[in-house]
């Protein structure tokens, strides 16, 4: 009779379940890694980048000043405008050997404002002219234009390994008037700077290394918080597990502590009768008094299946059986209180469910109605079918002093009685709902109550 009693084993099978279905730790792990790399790569990358472009920036920029004081200390800047004079000559000869001569210059080109060539270390580019080079637009527009790439292919010349290094740069450095308002010419240097490229190269690996360390510092960091907080969800649940457990228990104490009160009246109103009896009373009180103890014993047995997961299967049962069989049980509980119990029953189908777990329902309303009948009354019994013809009906109807709202609600533990449990309705209607039913209540205070158990019929 643990109908609707929270079982241990629920609440068990729900969390493994859930654990098999989903490893939170697992998950955390993985996405937790999946973003602490992907994070640390992205920012690894743009700051190497970053870096990279920055240093050869800065480079270019060195040069590029290079350049212009040497423009200013030769005053070479008045040629670039007519660098076809006889005059013109030797200062930009001069000046051409000083771009040639720059520390890891391997190619070198000197361009006029309108873009050709005035000087290339390749004679065969010299008088050409380049209108599809954005670097070199750029450089025209007073903006310096740096790239690297690698030996032996660039966009406009082929650069031999033997010259020393792998990796070059190519730089387009304009070249300013003496005001520094007028770009007059563009220098195109191309240079195999090993040392710059392995400064650049130690930047970066250590622009990975800290990515590096602080992805796995992050990660560490991460995974024992979800470890930490894995265990104290553990240790949470086993905490709820517990607790549930012991409110199960408590829950079925106080179901067999309510369940078995009204046999063991009944017993004790027939010991008591027996003593008093002749031969033939006693014998019936004796009987009174085995029927009882059977049908606690069957009661008992019933919630042992039932603890141990072993639901009763429903099966047809006769309803105006089990109503009788209550109203004989009580009818000298009923008697000696001055209550008339009557009995009416109608002809119905068979209703589904389990003839104990019915009889342990009706036993609770009719031990509530005699009770809410200290100074005698009435109490009839009934059965029939409901209007819409699926379900019986058994209908309990007293003429006691009606039921509080604390029970009409089904409030747990709540009693009107010195010595009750509370537990009576609320076990009636999860008996009910185990067995697709319900339990209707009407009550009006002075007039009485009327309890409605409605059963769906076999089949239907």
């Amino acid at each position: 009779m643990m109908d609707g009693l929270a079982q241990p084993g629920g609440l068990a099978s729900a969390a493994t379940e859930g654990r098999r279905g989903f490893n939170l730790l697992r998950w955390f792990a993985v996405l937790s890694l999946a973003c602490v790399v992907l994070f640390g790569t992205g920012t690894a990358i743009v700051l190497s980048r970053f870096l990279t472009s920055q240093m050869l920036d800065r480079d270019a920029e060195v040069s590029a000043e290079f350049l212009q004081s040497i423009v200013q200390a030769e005053r070479t800047w008045s040629w670039f405008s007519d660098p076809a004079s006889t005059a013109a000559r030797l200062p930009l000869e001069s000046f051409f050997n000083h771009v040639a001569q720059l520390p890891g210059v391997v190619r070198a080109n000197v361009f006029a404002a309108d873009g050709t060539v005035l000087w290339s270390s390749n004679a065969e580019m010299i008088g050409r002219r380049f209108d599809d080079n954005d670097e070199l637009a750029a450089a025209l527009g007073g903006r310096i234009a740096v790239e690297a790439g690698t030996v032996p292919k660039t966009e406009h010349v082929a650069l031999d390994r033997d010259a020393g290094g792998h990796r070059f740069t190519e730089a387009y450095l304009p070249v300013w008037d003496e005001a520094h308002r007028r770009v007059i010419g563009v220098v195109e240097i191309y240079r195999l700077p090993d040392a710059l490229f392995a400064a650049i190269d130690g930047g970066v690996r250590r622009v990975w290394i800290a990515a590096g360390l602080g992805m796995l510092l992050l990660y560490v960091a991460l995974f024992g918080l979800a470890l930490r907080a894995q265990a104290l969800m553990a240790r949470q649940q086993q905490a709820l597990l517990e607790a549930e457990a012991l409110g199960a228990i408590g829950a079925v104490a106080s179901a067999v502590a309510h369940g078995i009160r009204n046999p063991l009246s009944s017993i004790r109103s027939s010991a008591e009768l027996a003593a008093v009896e002749d031969v033939e009373g006693a014998r019936q009180c004796l009987a009174d008094i085995q029927r009882e103890a059977d049908r606690m014993e069957g009661w008992v047995r019933d919630l042992l299946l039932q603890a141990r997961g072993e639901a009763v299967a429903p099966a047809a049962v006769d309803v105006n059986a089990v109503l009788e069989e209550s109203a004989r049980t009580f009818q000298s509980a009923a008697a000696r209180q001055g209550v008339a119990l009557r009995l009416a029953t109608a002809s119905v189908p068979p209703a589904r469910g389990e003839a104990g777990a019915l009889g342990q329902a009706l036993d609770n309303l009719l031990a509530n109605a005699i009770e809410a009948m200290p100074e005698g009354g009435a109490l009839d019994l009934s059965t029939g079918v409901a209007p819409d013809g699926r379900q019986v009906e058994i209908v309990v109807a007293d003429t006691g002093g009606g039921l509080p709202k604390g029970l009409r609600d089904g409030q747990p533990f709540f009693s009107t009685k010195a010595r009750g449990t509370g537990l009576g309705l609320m076990l009636t209607r999860r008996i009910l709902a185990r067995h697709d039913g319900a339990l209707l209540l009407e009550s009006r205070g002075g007039i009485g109550t009327r309890a409605v158990i409605r059963l769906p019929v076999t089949g239907g």
